[in-house]
């Protein structure tokens, strides 16, 4: 759940974003976070990229859209960015990936908001909102990093530090 601090959402996809999705090849749900952090290391590998860029930023949440949201419970998701926990908010709901985003900011009145995805056909229409990550390589992409670092920098007002 967003804190009454956060006025501003990343919503975060995994595969693609926080690792290859060569990371996860071969995992089948249901799989704890122990047992995906064990099976496959690879996985997350670039959160601390994001933990880096968000530093500073208190009144960004970061709210999950990935598909691992259908598998996962919520706290077993913020078990997996616990890096970045002081910023996790939750997930969207079950569902096409579009539609829940676009539910989401629709009930939190979320005015200022970014989706980091690696699947265009995701999110039919248009979705200025969208930074598009090669799914190779992720966040680490510094491309993909210079955009998300725009938009943080764009609600600095709202920012502790930096």
């Amino acid at each position: 759940m967003l804190k009454s601090h956060q006025s501003r959402v990343l919503f975060l996809d995994f595969d693609g974003v926080l690792h290859p999705p060569k990371a996860i090849a071969g995992a089948k749900p249901p799989l704890t976070p122990t047992q995906i952090r064990l099976g496959w290391p690879q996985t997350f590998q670039h959160l601390p990229v994001l933990e880096r860029l968000l530093a500073g930023y208190d009144n960004v949440g970061v709210v999950v859209s990935s598909s691992w949201r259908q598998y996962l419970k919520v706290p077993e998701l913020a078990e997996l960015l616990a890096s970045i926990g002081s910023y996790f908010a939750g997930a969207v709901r079950h569902g096409a990936r579009d539609e829940a985003i676009r539910a989401y900011i629709n009930e939190h009145a979320i005015e200022d908001f970014v989706i980091l995805d690696d699947v265009k056909k995701f999110f039919p229409g248009d979705w200025p909102q969208l930074i598009l990550c090669n799914s190779a390589l992720g966040i680490s992409d510094p491309a993909v990093q210079q955009k998300l670092q725009t938009w943080l920098q764009q609600g600095s007002n709202n920012q502790t530090q930096q």
